[in-house]
């Protein structure tokens, strides 16, 4: 499983600066103008929960499942016809691509980080121009996540095992929906009633 660990710790950060700012809310000397502060704290946290902390890359024999803040994809190894890393992790479909938010490619900075090991372990399939891309060092989520990707991939595509007729598919995730839009409802309220 690849994940951000860089958004755990900011989720945690922020967690708990809603936290504290919901104390503070409930100690506040006005219980009635507490309400209408009360969903801020809490949208903020589930904002973070959603973009940071829930985004995932599953990669196992059946594909690579990708769970972005508000949508679940399951693309089979055969639906895969380009694997990218310029900004993010990204495969490319018969129809269309699904970015990874969980595997960010690093910051401009981090083509200085590329070692030979990053160049030797690149994939036939990533190498431009007899180099990589910062987002395939596997040294970073990306590029650790399209190696491993990538391996699996160009096998069964080597052995004539992929199945062209396969396809991705999206599911909606309606509690990762409902987390984020149950206080921004009640925040948008509170402006409106206020």
């Amino acid at each position: 499983m690849f994940r951000s660990s860089f958004g755990r710790v900011i989720t945690v950060v922020i967690g708990i600066l809603m936290a504290l700012a919901l104390v503070s809310v409930l100690l506040a000397d006005d219980p009635a103008a507490s309400l209408w502060v009360l969903p801020w704290p809490l949208l903020g946290a589930a904002v973070t929960w959603a973009f940071m902390w829930r985004p995932r890359v599953v990669v196992d024999g059946e594909g690579v499942a990708i769970r972005n803040p508000f949508a679940d994809w399951h693309v089979p190894w055969g639906a895969i016809k380009r694997i990218d890393t310029k900004w993010a992790l990204e495969l490319t479909l018969e129809r269309g691509t699904v970015t990874a938010w969980a595997a960010p490619a690093p910051s401009r900075y981090g083509i200085a980080r590329i070692t030979r090991e990053d160049i030797r372990l690149a994939r036939e399939s990533s190498t431009v121009g007899g180099g990589i891309r910062p987002g395939d060092s596997v040294h970073s989520v990306s590029g650790a996540a399209a190696h491993v990707t990538r391996a699996h991939w160009e096998e069964l595509r080597d052995e004539g095992l992929l199945d062209d007729a396969a396809r991705a598919t999206r599911a909606w995730s309606a509690p990762a929906i409902a987390v984020v839009a149950v206080p921004a409802l009640l925040a948008a309220a509170g402006l409106l009633l206020r």
